[in-house]
């Protein structure tokens, strides 16, 4: 069921049958996605880098799932007296080693995020003013349906705009 209607009523025994799916337009999200651009058009190297350490830092966090995990499993099947259990000792060294480096890791990509996330903040004013500019056009339609603008036709003007601007 598709609609445009953004208060919806379902009816109560039908509601555990239907996953709604909100797909409205936000400021900060319209924010986000207009700053990506922007970077992605005046410094790709700074996006390229943001994506990368996003990426590194999922695969560490992943990487520390497992490492519980499978201090779980050794903890789950030891047998007797856990403090007498020599290899079980060695394999919980070992994993709280590679915990603290992967502790550590976090630990400084949280850094260089931040210092990426304050470079990129010096588009936000203008990434904020498109998207201020997106929302006062979408009130336009209030005055007269033929000033209605879709997001894919503002975002290609958008696109145009930055590609026609001097660096």
């Amino acid at each position: 069921m598709v609609t445009r209607n953004p208060q919806i009523e379902i009816q109560p025994d039908a509601r555990p049958l239907i996953a709604e799916v909100n797909f409205s337009v936000t400021r900060s999200g319209l924010e986000g996605q207009l700053l990506g651009i922007t970077i992605q058009r005046e410094k790709p190297a700074l996006e390229q880098q943001k994506s990368q350490l996003l990426q590194e830092e999922e695969e560490k966090k992943m990487e520390l799932s497992d490492l519980e995990k499978k201090l779980l499993e050794e903890l789950a099947s030891s047998g007797g007296n856990i403090l007498e259990n020599k290899p079980l000792i060695e394999q919980l060294t070992e994993i709280k080693a590679s915990s603290l480096k992967i502790k550590d890791a976090l630990a400084k990509s949280h850094e260089l995020q931040l210092n990426l996330d304050e470079e990129r903040n010096v588009y936000r004013p203008f990434a904020e003013t498109a998207s201020n500019v997106y929302f006062l056009i979408q009130g336009l339609k209030s005055v007269n349906y033929m000033y209605q603008f879709d997001l894919p036709t503002y975002l290609l003007l958008f696109n145009n705009t930055l590609n026609n601007s001097p660096r």
